[in-house]
């Protein structure tokens, strides 16, 4: 019978844990393998979004390009149609038979009129008091009647 002594149980112990490294290292080299593919999968999946989004990006920038030039167009031609309008009115219409807004949209446009933001005041929210004395609404005897003793 083989004697089991310290240093066949050292090298037996040796011997046992090299075989478990190596097996292990055997295993997560080829068990590695179906995690490539989910990560070739995934890249695959995120170049095709990237794809996308730069066909999206494309579309709205298209999209938006084309508007402006329609939008420009559409002023052009306003701008072609009032001005037409303007000299056939002058042309053919006597200066004293003009619908008197015509003369005025006329003469408007050869000015560039100049609006006064200042003068103007939003509209209120409220009604405002028609003398100084009278109540505010949020005096406690607004809208009450007082009774003659």
């Amino acid at each position: 019978m083989i004697e089991l002594t310290s240093v066949t149980l050292i090298i037996a112990g040796l011997l046992l844990t090299a075989i478990a490294f190596l097996a292990g290292w055997y295993a997560g080299k080829h068990g590695a393998q179906p995690s490539d593919s989910r990560e070739a999968e995934l890249e695959e999946s995120l170049s095709a979004l990237e794809e996308k989004h730069a066909q999206y990006q494309q579309d709205v920038n298209q999209h938006f390009s084309e508007t402006a030039r329609l939008v420009g167009q559409l002023t052009q031609n306003y701008r072609s149609v009032y001005e037409h309008l303007s000299e056939g009115a002058s042309a053919l219409c006597d200066q004293n038979q003009l619908p008197q807004t015509l003369v005025q949209a006329i003469e408007s446009a050869e000015t560039d009129p100049v609006v006064d933001y200042q003068s103007r005041k939003p509209p209120l929210d409220y009604a405002p008091k028609t003398s100084p004395d009278e109540p505010g609404m949020l005096n406690e005897r607004y809208g009450l009647n007082e009774r003659s003793a």
